[in-house]
């Protein structure tokens, strides 16, 4: 194992994140720090980083390398963006972060940038055709992505922090102050001609503003959840957003429940930005990222020739498996038994195929709490799915699949999913009881996690379900344990269960 630190220098903060990189490139984030530092702020006169903003980088940088040092990094990829990149003091800041820090920073071009915001979105997020926004303190990367590949990208000057000084936002904005700078946007945008080529009502939102506007539509319907990845807004619902905060003194957005006092005084920019893309491109929906670029940097550094993964999903189960020493064979065999249940008994549970995903995700990861304790595990298996790093899922999938593993122990564990009822419904809770009984005999029919029972096959009877298991060897544990959960089956689907 391997731990590499990330320092992304941007032009509103400065972020580290230190990541342990283990056997098969599994991923750990082990820290994370941020400084809001405003690099970008200042530079409007003479495009030049003011020496107090470089004073106060450096020491962010020096204690974000000690606290690299103290962890034994391997490698340090250290990135700026736009303030560095268009700073005429350039050279002079990077030289002064070398001697000082002993630190080489790699300056994106605004192209690089939108590539790794790209390349973070696309190894955790499972979308096909969308358009990708990152707002910055002083630049705004826009990235067209059709049938997951990059094919346009473009770094816009402007951000944040500079929209804000620009239009002298300060408390509420004026209409004339809104007309000037729906002008500029608009202008800005439709100067970049393949804005016009986008087949797509999904918008990707990346950057501290954009999660931070829906951090305050989360707050505002008491969304169950503290999850900014994956998270979905619909474009009403993001214009009303910004409709309330440009009309708020700065004192009074910064009492806005999920606003973040140190962006107030440059949100209202960052939102009438998105409003202005919501409209010129027809959005109906934004996904928020939490991933941008800094895991950017991160996949491109153990993807295999800079290619995306084939399968997010797939790819983040094992990474919780290798994480947390989990039996990777064991989780397998016990996601192949509970597939072919699934798929033996559809005549019987009636359910699609767009459940797959939290089956796969419960059957593989329902003994992962034991690496907490075995005691109660299934707790620690719903609390670590519902909150673990698990990409390419939804948050319904992700609540899904919790309780589906919890349901493989305790059953009665479902009666804590009211909390949960803005996200599924009673059709969603009848799944997961039909889902979770397949885990729970799935699980015991490798009961000695050797893989025992090699296959299995189903047949239907009027009045019961019949498993027959194939294997070369004794059984008996495994059948044994299987049939003790013969009287939940029944309750859930109507019929006795017998294994022979």
């Amino acid at each position: 194992m391997k731990t590499i630190g990330i320092i992304d220098i941007g032009s509103n903060s400065v972020r580290l994140i230190l990541v342990n990189i283990g056997e098969s490139n599994s991923v750990q984030v082990i820290d994370e720090l941020k400084e809001s530092i405003r690099l970008g702020e200042g530079m409007e006169k003479d495009l030049c980083i003011p020496e107090e903003k470089i004073n106060s980088t450096i020491k962010t940088l020096e204690s974000f390398k000690n606290l690299c040092d103290s962890f034994n990094t391997s490698d340090i990829i250290a990135v700026a963006t736009e303030a560095v990149r268009k700073a005429k003091n350039q050279k002079y800041f990077l030289d002064r972060v070398e001697k000082e820090v002993n630190l080489k920073i790699r300056v994106l071009t605004g192209e690089e940038e939108g590539y790794y915001d790209y390349f973070g979105v696309i190894n955790s997020i499972s979308i096909k055709n969308a358009l990708i926004m990152d707002i910055g303190g002083a630049s705004t990367e826009l990235a067209l992505v059709k049938n997951r590949k990059l094919v346009k990208c473009i770094s816009l000057p402007f951000g944040s922090i500079t929209l804000t000084n620009k239009f002298k936002i300060k408390d509420e904005l004026t209409s004339e102050q809104e007309q000037e700078l729906k002008e500029f946007l608009t202008s800005s945008f439709e100067k970049i001609s393949w804005l016009n080529e986008i087949n797509t009502s999904t918008l990707i939102g990346i950057g501290g503003s954009i999660r931070n506007l829906s951090k305050v539509d989360r707050k505002y319907k008491n969304y169950p959840i503290n999850t900014i990845h994956n998270y979905s807004v619909d474009s009403a619902a993001f214009k009303n957003i910004y409709s309330l905060l440009k009309t708020k003194t700065l004192e009074q957005r910064s009492k806005v429940k999920g606003l973040s006092a140190e962006r107030a005084d440059i949100i209202v920019g960052a939102s009438c930005a998105v409003s202005t893309i919501i409209d010129m491109c027809n959005i109906k929906k934004i996904v928020i990222s939490g991933r941008g670029l800094r895991e950017g940097l991160l996949y491109d550094y153990i993807c295999d020739n800079g290619k995306p993964f084939n399968d997010i999903l797939d790819v983040s189960i094992k990474n919780m498996l290798l994480t947390h020493n989990s039996s990777y064979k064991h989780a397998m065999h016990v996601y192949n038994l509970t597939k072919t249940l699934f798929d033996d008994l559809k005549e019987l549970h009636g359910l699609s195929n767009d459940v797959e995903n939290v089956l796969k995700t419960a059957a593989m990861l329902h003994d992962i709490g034991i690496s907490i304790t075995y005691y109660d595990h299934h707790k620690h298996s719903f609390y670590m799915i519902l909150n673990g790093q698990l990409d390419g899922l939804t948050h319904k999938e992700i609540i899904m699949s919790a309780y589906t593993a919890a349901f493989h122990r305790k059953e009665a564990f479902k009666s804590h999913i009211i909390q949960y009822k803005s996200i599924i419904n009673k059709d969603d809770m009848d799944t997961i009881e039909k889902l979770g009984i397949f885990v729970r005999i799935a699980e015991s029919l490798d009961r000695s996690m050797t893989g025992v029972i090699e296959k299995i096959k189903c047949q239907i009877t009027d009045d019961a379900v019949i498993i027959k298991t194939i294997s070369n060897s004794n059984t008996n544990l495994e059948i044994s344990d299987a049939l003790k959960a013969a009287s939940t089956f029944k309750n859930i689907y109507g019929k006795k269960l017998y294994i022979v």
